[in-house]
């Protein structure tokens, strides 16, 4: 059984969009529907709330009523609307993932929430070949070490996460779980990964 209420979930859809052509990649359309919708409705029965971190188009990922927060400070990166999740969540743990990753595992959550012991602040999935550390969940005591990263002048999600207690799952036999989109062929892909498989697994 998935437990909901004491994780709260973060999109984080701050990208710039440079390969493609600046434009904002989660609003980009896959099979009709945004690709950032498509990532919620899998996360949606996962958490309790859903953050959305964003820095342009306020109006068009405000159309779920969600709470859509801004970066902490300008050029930080994914970790600025990480440290502002952070901020906001009510509950004692937040799952990180992007926007543009719209065959989200509906399981994901309930098994990193299953490993993250007393011991760990992070716990995040290995796909097999890589850790992925933008589907992290973590722990909201970790607020004031991250803020202290980017006052450093660390930017770097990996070397953040590095840096803590971790725990790590394999999901190795899920790995469109993790696809994400940077590319017109990127784009394409998902396109034929949305018809082998239908818009949910």
């Amino acid at each position: 059984m998935i437990q909901t209420a004491g994780v709260t979930g973060l999109i984080l859809c701050g990208g710039a969009g440079a390969r493609l052509g600046g434009r904002d990649k989660p609003l980009e359309l896959l099979g009709g529907v945004p690709l950032v919708e498509h990532v919620r409705e899998r996360l949606r029965p996962q958490v309790a709330r859903i953050l959305i971190s964003c820095n342009r188009n306020f109006g068009e990922y405000g159309r779920w009523n969600d709470t859509i927060v801004q970066d902490e400070g300008s050029n930080l990166g994914p970790l600025g609307g990480i440290l502002a999740g952070l901020r906001l969540t009510d509950t004692d743990r937040l799952f990180v993932c992007p926007g543009d990753a719209p065959f989200l595992s509906t399981t994901l959550i309930d098994r990193l929430t299953a490993a993250l012991d007393r011991d760990a602040d992070i716990a995040l999935p290995r796909d097999g070949i890589r850790r992925q550390h933008l589907f992290s969940l973590m722990r909201r005591s970790l607020e004031s070490p991250l803020a202290d990263y980017l006052q450093s002048g660390g930017r770097s999600m990996y070397s953040f996460v590095e840096q803590q207690r971790t725990v790590v799952i394999d999901v190795s036999s899920e790995r469109d779980a993790f696809f994400n989109v940077n590319s017109p062929g990127d784009l394409r892909a998902a396109e034929a990964i949305l018809r082998r498989s239908g818009p949910h697994r």
